[in-house]
Parts: structure tokens; C-alpha cells; sequence
């Protein structure tokens, strides 16, 4: 058993990161897999949304056990089953069978990605959660980045089976490093406890009890839509109005993701609890801002540098919302609302990646970026006056000054 906080959250931080590679991994040997065998663009959509989709619908609704159950038991139990559900995703060439297994991957990361940021703080310690939450973004990054490489080296070398068969290796690798490291989260004791259902209104209760938490996961909803476009309009804009090649591609598409790297590795962690409602807001400023220059200079040095701010700007939007619901929910329901924000971050990503397609097709490349970067700008404009006006700790740290619920017994931070 590790003791050392630092060394630990490395541990699990690593561990995490080679998770989301293998994610990445497997949605790449896939994508290949079902290209090579003449699959219409559909059923490569149906891909993501088989991925995603339950970290919209089940997150929520299977979000009290992430309370009630001990942290690292949960974690360790969901990746157990999600290497053989990937061991199976490997051995089959049946492709309703293929999406079905993803769903099922899809269902495990709804249960342990809520569960691994309720460890955080039993790392690092109450203070220094900002710390933890930026260094698993930080190596989650790199997985994504690493993911679709090492993928596609794969594929061309042996087949698409190996690299599905290292995505089952990552999830046994974050069991094996979280029963290593021995940190544990014990649930909170309740007096009370209201049915199944009622314990899933909860988190999305002390959500929208809280009005700055209201306001900022709503405008985050909100730009996101619209950011979002970015996902499917971006290989237009790259290869219609930028003229870039292949190559150019992967150089904006990498711009992006080390924008992301660079600012959860060494600006996120530094930025004070207080400032978080005002960063949200920067950050989606500067996200729409960098949109529009990309589209109304499609230089490659300029969208190269635009691209790289659009990460800087993702990784704070991410980091802000995940330590301000830290901030202010009670430890009780805390994984509700990991649960419940999640689901509506990512429906609203499904959202605006549904929208990419025909903006592309009306707009074409550059305006839908134009429409991706107005939209955010608005989003994150509308809710700038509350959300610089409220401090995040005007109440203190969630706990720390709270009102009972009398409807659940729970407590709720004071408004």
C-alpha cells in the first residue's frame, strides 16, 4: 500500500490515462475495422453515440450506488467487468454485437469516471483537490493523444483485435493500480435515505438549489452545443477552406489536445476556488473567441495558435465546473452530481455533434465555426454578469455552512 499522496495520485492518474488511451484505441481499431468492411458513416456514428449515450442516461440513474458504495470497491469491480466486456469486444467480428459492447463499456465508465473524482479528495486531501482533478486531466490528455496513434500503428502492423485487446489490458491495469495504492472513500452515513428514485432527484436537486451551479452548468450546457459543432465541422474547414493536408490535419487536431495538456498540467492547479465562476466565463470567451479567429483567418500558423487556445480554453471550461461542484455540494451526493452534470455535458456534446453535420453541409467548414464561435460567445456572455458576481465561497466550502433538505434529509449548501 502506497502512502506518499503524491506518488499515489500519480499512480491512479497514470492508470486513468492509460484508460482513456485504450478508450481512444478502441474507438479508432473500430471506426477502421467497420470503414474496411464497407460500413455506411452511420454506423460509425452509432459508434460514439454508443459510447456516449450512457454517460447521459444511466450516469444519473445509476448514480446512488456511486454514493453509497466504497469508492475503490466499485472502481475495482466495474473495470474487472469492463476488461472482459472488452476481451469480447476483441474476439467478435458481429457488429450489432460490437456496438452493444460498447454500450456496456459506455454503462461501466457512467459508474467509475463519477467514482474515481470522489477519490480525489481522499488523495490529496480537502485543499488541494484542484491539484488531483488537474493532474487526472492532465494524463488523460495524453492518452487521447497517445490513444489514436498507437491505434492506428496497431491496425497497420497486426489488426484491429491487438488494439482492442490493450483497451481490456488498460481497464485491468486501473483495477490492479487503485488495489495497489490502498486509498479509500468511505460513503457518508445517512439518517434517512428516500427511494431509488428519489436518491437519483437528489443530485439533480442540490444542482438546482444552487444558483450559481444552475447557472454555470447550464451555460456550460449551452456552449457546449455550439462548441461541439467543432467535432464534425472541423475536417471541412481543415481540408476545404484551410487547403491543409493530412498532415495538417493531425498538427491542428494535436494543437488542440496539447492546448488542453498544457493548461491542466500548469495553469488549471493554480487557479484559486474563488476565481472558478469567472475563469468558467473567460475560458468560454476564449473558446468562441479562437472559433471565429479560425474561421475569419484561415491562415495555418494563425489557426494553428487559435486551435491550441480552443484547448486551453476546453481544459478550464472542464476543470472549473468539476471544482466548483466540489466546492458546493455535500460529500452525501456528491457523486449524484458528478453524475447529473456529467449527463447533461455530454448530451449537450451529442447535441451539438449532431448539429455539426448539416452546419457543415448548409454553412460550410468556415461558417459553422463561425456559428460554433458565435454561439459560445453568447452562451458564456449571458451568464457572465451572475456568475461574476457570485463568489464561490460566499457560503464556504459545502459542508461547511448548510441547510438541511426536509424533503430527504440531506444537506444542502446555504443559498
Amino acid at each position: 500500500m502506497l502512502r506518499n499522496s503524491g506518488v499515489v495520485l500519480s499512480v491512479v492518474a497514470a492508470a486513468y490515462g492509460l484508460s482513456a488511451m485504450g478508450d481512444q484505441m478502441a474507438i479508432v481499431a473500430l471506426t477502421l475495422r467497420l470503414h474496411d468492411e464497407g460500413r455506411s458513416g452511420y454506423v460509425l456514428s452509432l459508434l460514439v453515440v454508443a459510447s456516449v449515450l450512457p454517460l447521459v442516461v444511466v450516469g444519473p440513474l445509476a448514480g446512488p450506488l456511486v454514493d453509497r458504495i466504497e469508492s475503490s470497491r466499485l472502481i475495482m469491480t466495474v473495470t474487472a467487468l469492463q476488461a472482459v466486456v472488452a476481451l469480447g469486444l476483441a474476439l467478435t467480428t458481429d457488429t450489432v454485437v460490437a456496438v452493444l459492447l460498447l454500450a456496456l463499456l459506455g454503462c461501466g465508465a457512467a459508474l467509475a469516471l463519477p467514482a474515481l473524482q470522489l477519490l480525489v479528495p481522499q488523495i490529496t486531501g480537502e485543499e488541494a483537490t484542484a491539484r488531483g482533478y488537474a493532474r487526472l486531466e492532465t494524463f488523460r490528455a495524453v492518452g487521447n493523444i497517445a490513444g489514436p496513434a498507437l491505434a492506428g500503428l496497431l491496425v497497420a502492423v497486426w489488426d484491429a483485435r491487438i488494439a482492442l485487446a490493450v483497451n481490456a489490458a488498460s481497464f485491468a491495469l486501473l483495477g490492479t493500480a487503485l488495489a495497489a495504492v490502498g486509498v479509500r472513500r468511505r460513503p457518508v452515513a445517512v439518517t434517512t435515505r428516500p427511494g431509488w428514485l428519489g436518491q437519483v432527484r437528489e443530485g439533480v436537486r442540490v444542482l438546482g438549489a444552487d444558483r450559481l451551479l444552475r447557472t454555470a452548468i447550464g451555460a456550460l450546457a449551452c456552449a457546449i452545443v455550439f462548441t461541439a459543432i467543432l467535432v464534425v465541422a472541423r475536417v471541412f474547414f481543415i481540408r476545404d477552406d484551410l487547403g491543409a493536408s493530412d498532415a495538417g490535419y493531425g498538427v491542428l487536431v494535436t494543437a488542440h489536445t496539447v492546448g488542453m495538456l498544457l493548461t491542466s498540467a500548469f495553469l488549471a492547479p493554480r487557479v484559486p476556488l474563488a476565481w472558478q465562476p469567472r475563469v468558467l466565463v473567460c475560458a468560454g470567451l476564449l473558446m468562441g473567441a479562437s472559433l471565429l479567429l479560425s474561421a475569419a483567418v484561415p491562415v495555418l500558423p494563425v489557426v494553428v495558435v487559435a486551435f491550441a487556445l480552443a484547448g486551453v480554453a476546453n481544459s478550464l471550461q472542464s476543470l472549473s465546473i468539476r471544482n466548483l461542484i466540489h466546492a458546493r455540494v455535500p460529500a452525501g451526493v456528491r457523486g449524484r452530481a458528478f453524475a447529473s452534470s456529467g449527463a447533461v455535458l455530454n448530451g449537450a456534446n451529442m447535441a451539438g455533434t449532431a448539429l455539426g453535420g448539416p452546419a457543415a453541409v448548409a454553412l460550410g467548414g468556415a461558417g459553422a465555426l463561425q456559428l460554433a464561435g458565435a454561439g459560445t460567445l453568447l452562451a458564456s456572455l449571458a451568464a457572465g454578469p451572475m456568475l461574476f458576481r457570485r463568489a464561490v465561497d460566499e457560503a464556504g466550502p459545502a459542508g461547511t455552512c448548510e441547510e438541511e433538505d426536509p424533503d430527504n434529509g440531506i444537506r444542502l449548501p446555504a443559498k
